[in-house]
């Protein structure tokens, strides 16, 4: 048990060295790469990520499901259920890759029918080369995802985090490389392609090297099929309404000759402060699912279960609250700095993504306490309604408002299905109690609002476009806005999080 929380305590440290270098890399790789790639080309490369990322629907959900039935297996019939199970998912996610496969090579060959008016002629061949060479990334993906699953499973978080920091400080190293060189966005592809192959590789040698677990495809166990299918339509249905979410908005814009590749650029780049948020603020809660799972299954009542939820919302919270304000405060300066000329209205991008995502995102152990619960049913349900009024809605605003329009309506979606109606649900139809959560967890939110307005009026006599301005800007935000959550907000436990690290080091210092 000892060996399990240093896993999870190094594991979460380690989260956020990783989470820290995958945010703060991109200030510096992002403006190189933008101005090696273009913004055309670089608008050609993320229509092409986000028309392939839909070949994500084909598993049908059931990536989730793989860690939550291989520790169901374990804990209830041991290592030699647990294999077989393993097993049953290595051949179904062979057949998945090989099905992405075939669907997205037929989908290269008709690229043209959505974009042949808006891209180019050598755009569009271009394009189907991407998404080609993302095709077979993505089948690789899949055909290796039951041995990812399998080191979550066990809790391995040292070593899954090792290579996740090897991988955010890889990927733009090799884009870089590849850009030097001239082989533009193919070569980016191509460059993720082969590091995804040996990552792969890695984490198959890890599972049956320190694990001594493999697959057993004797007897596995095909009656609970049913029953996997049954949980992970679902979950399906949940991913089909974060795709729509997450992709729509740039295919569609894709596929306006107004807007095209150049509106895809400017729209991707205020997307990327919204993945920093929800990237950062999700770190603790990946770690600790397979935790909660262990709950559900244990019978914990619902009290601790709440406990638990308000105790991860509330370290969530402090990151949200604080990269948010930020980012409404110096958002406007940064974005010059960070992408250049022409990309003012990825502000408001940003913007209209994020404030609605300061719901939700300090939820997400909600979520995950309802899937280990299978009670995710409705939310699926009420998700994928709201979707289509949002995709309908993008249509007609994008007319009018354009990319920021797309933006507006994709945030009143979010405050609508993922905030009000979700709310309801966890409260009503699960164990947790969500006043005592909004209780504890939106207190949090009111330093750093009025922190917000303070600046924003601040920066009405203060030229932040001046970069050094700006950099003391926003460390004088930060270190304000620490030290007064650290006085008068946060709790021993909290506060803890950060003592204990440092206690550990005096000692080791002492001992010496």
């Amino acid at each position: 048990m000892g060996g399990k929380k240093n896993q999870l305590k190094i594991g979460v440290i380690l989260n956020y060295l990783n989470l820290g270098l995958g945010n703060l890399i991109p200030v510096f790789y992002t403006p190189i790469m933008l101005s090696l790639l273009g913004q055309s080309e670089y608008g050609l490369y993320k229509l092409a990520s986000n028309v392939t990322s839909y070949l994500s629907l084909i598993s049908l959900g059931m990536g989730a499901a793989i860690t939550r039935y291989l520790i169901k297996s374990r804990e209830e019939e041991g290592k030699e259920a647990e294999q077989k199970m393993l097993g049953l998912f290595s051949m179904i996610f062979r057949a998945i890759a090989l099905i992405v496969f075939i669907v997205g090579s037929v989908l290269t060959t008709i690229l043209g029918i959505w974009y042949g008016d808006s891209l180019s002629s050598t755009e569009l061949v271009k394009m189907k080369i991407l998404v080609f060479i993302l095709v077979c990334n993505m089948a690789l993906s899949f055909m290796m995802t039951p041995q990812v699953s399998a080191v979550t499973a066990h809790e391995k978080f040292i070593f899954l985090q090792l290579m996740n920091i090897a991988t955010t400080c890889i990927i733009p190293i090799a884009n870089l490389i590849v850009l030097f060189f001239g082989f533009a966005s193919i070569g980016m592809t191509i460059s993720g392609l082969v590091l995804n192959l040996i990552v792969r590789i890695c984490y198959l040698v890890y599972m049956r090297k320190v694990l001594q677990l493999k697959a057993d495809y004797k007897g596995i166990p095909k009656g609970v099929l049913k029953e996997i299918l049954g949980f992970s339509f679902w979950i399906f249905l949940a991913n089909v309404v974060t795709q729509l979410y997450n992709a729509t908005d740039t295919v569609m814009i894709g596929a306006i000759p107004e807007l095209a590749t150049v509106g895809v650029a400017i729209y991707n780049v205020g997307g990327v402060f919204n993945h920093i948020v929800f990237s950062l603020s999700q770190g603790i809660s990946a770690l600790l699912s397979p935790r909660i799972s262990k709950m559900v299954f244990d019978g914990t009542d619902s009290s601790e279960l709440t406990n638990f939820t308000i105790k991860t919302g509330r370290l969530q919270c402090y990151i949200v609250t604080l990269i948010i304000t930020g980012f409404i405060s110096f958002g406007r300066p940064f974005i010059n700095f960070y992408a250049g000329d022409g990309y003012q209205d990825s502000y408001w991008v940003a913007l209209f993504m994020m404030i609605p995502n300061m719901i939700p995102l300090a939820q997400s152990a909600c979520l995950s306490t309802v899937i280990a619960q299978n009670k995710h049913r409705f939310r699926s349900i009420v998700y994928l309604f709201i979707a289509i009024v949002n995709i309908i809605g993008t249509w007609f605003m994008m007319k009018v408002m354009g990319i920021v329009g797309a933006a507006l309506v994709t945030g009143l979606a979010v405050i609508l299905g993922q905030g009000i109606v979700m709310n309801w649900y966890y409260h009503k139809r699960t164990v947790l109690n969500m006043f005592k959560f909004w209780k504890e967890v939106g207190k949090i939110y009111i330093i750093p609002a009025i922190m917000c307005a303070i600046t924003l009026f601040i920066s009405r006599y203060v030229n932040f476009y001046n970069i050094i301005a700006l950099i003391v800007g926003i460390v004088v935000y930060t270190m304000i806005y620490c030290l007064l959550n650290w006085f008068m907000v946060m709790n021993d436990y909290e506060k803890n999080i950060f003592r204990e690290p440092f206690k550990m080091i005096i000692s080791k210092i002492k001992r010496r």
